[in-house]
């Protein structure tokens, strides 16, 4: 499968139809793993062990062995994510969420073809200034246009707005573009690509917060599948019980000398990943009156890449987390596995859960700002 171009979340709608059926157990490379809590396994799970003859508790909290138990967990929570959408998306955000589309399209844009995206890139990276004067050349050239329209020399309009084609923009876009190739996962070079384009991100002015935290943005391959790994809160929690999330958390002032300490302290403590074994990319640089306005703290999100899961033994904190759950990259790429309101952040409709609030948020960042300046390939 081949995203092209700078607006590289192409529908493709085969790009999400990969849950296998239900009588297929045997998907090599799947990218789909799941690890449960000891203490906040519920009947389904327990069920659904129980029909492969399989009552290990070890194996409930994920030995890092990949089985098509754990494949057919992924899938039925996806299924019933899907079949009750509407439902859960009223209660997140009320009866408007579900009467709510995606984002409308129009042209090809200045430089990217979704307008909202577009208008955001165009104030944030460029000065008033430079705007007005693109403003006044652009609207030179069409009294220009207009004045060879009135005077019939139809030549010379065809070459004044022969730059302006569909196809021309297509291909002047490629051509300034890399190409991301995750045809293997990830590996050294594109890893090395993310965190170049981390570093080349926009530098933000930040202000002073009383409430710090900071969340892993964690990459990782499966089954040689680039995915994204999330977590599940735990259902007893106080904040925010039974909804997805990243790991991290808040900054303790007097242990965390650093954002990034913060957050991989948080993550070992949730879900037993040292920070001996993960690679920090950098920081994915976000609005942070956005993010403060979502969820009333300063979030710094930072992209660390932790290699082959398949390798780990994770081991969800029953206190803290229900469940740890990959979603496969090239999910997050497809149009159609993304739902937009005003006001709202993006939510995620393509995995096993519903990934909305300030993750959705950070995860569509890291797709839009992030990925979207490469030509994506993906081997479907």
């Amino acid at each position: 499968q081949y995203y092209g171009g700078p607006n590289n979340l192409i529908t493709k709608r085969n790009a999400t139809n990969h849950i296998p059926n239900n009588d297929d157990e045997s998907e090599e490379k799947s990218g789909r793993r799941v690890w449960r809590a000891i203490q906040d396994t519920d009947d389904e799970w327990t069920n659904i062990l129980n029909s492969k003859n399989n009552s290990s508790i070890a194996y409930m909290t994920a030995d890092g062995t990949s089985s098509a138990v754990e494949t057919k967990h992924w899938r039925m929570a996806h299924h019933n994510d899907r079949r009750s959408i509407d439902e859960s998306l009223s209660r997140i955000c009320e009866q408007q969420e579900r009467e709510g589309g995606r984002m409308k399209q129009s042209q090809l844009g200045v430089l990217r073809e979704d307008p909202h995206e577009d208008m955001r890139l165009l104030q944030e990276n460029f000065t008033v200034a430079s705007l007005a004067s693109a403003v006044r050349d652009r609207e030179d050239t069409l009294q220009h246009c207009a004045t060879l329209l009135s005077q019939n020399r139809l030549e010379e309009l065809t070459k004044i707005l022969n730059p302006y084609n569909r196809q021309f923009i297509l291909s002047r876009r490629r051509s300034k573009e890399k190409r991301l190739d995750f045809r293997n996962g990830f590996d050294n070079q594109n890893i090395e690509f993310l965190r170049k384009g981390l570093n080349r991100m926009p530098r933000t002015v930040s202000t002073a917060h009383s409430k710090r935290a900071g969340v892993v943005l964690p990459l990782c391959n499966v089954d040689g599948v680039p995915c994204i790994l999330f977590e599940k809160r735990s259902r007893r929690l106080r904040a925010h019980p039974d909804e997805v999330c990243l790991p991290g958390g808040m900054v303790s002032e007097g242990d965390d000398k650093t954002i990034i300490q913060t957050c991989l302290r948080e993550m070992e403590e949730e879900i037993g990943i040292g920070h001996n074994a993960v690679s920090v990319l950098g920081v994915l640089r976000c609005n942070w009156g956005e993010v403060h306005h979502l969820v009333g703290v300063a979030v710094t999100p930072v992209v660390c890449y932790l290699g082959d899961l398949d390798k780990f033994q994770l081991h969800p904190n029953p206190d803290e987390c229900a469940e740890c759950f990959t979603v496969p990259l090239e999910l997050f790429l497809d149009r159609e596995s993304w739902v937009h309101k005003q006001n709202y952040a993006p939510f995620f409709v393509g995995g096993p859960h519903i990934i909305w609030g300030l993750t959705g948020y950070i995860i569509h960042r890291f797709v839009m700002d992030l990925l979207g300046h490469y030509n994506v390939v993906f081997d479907t």
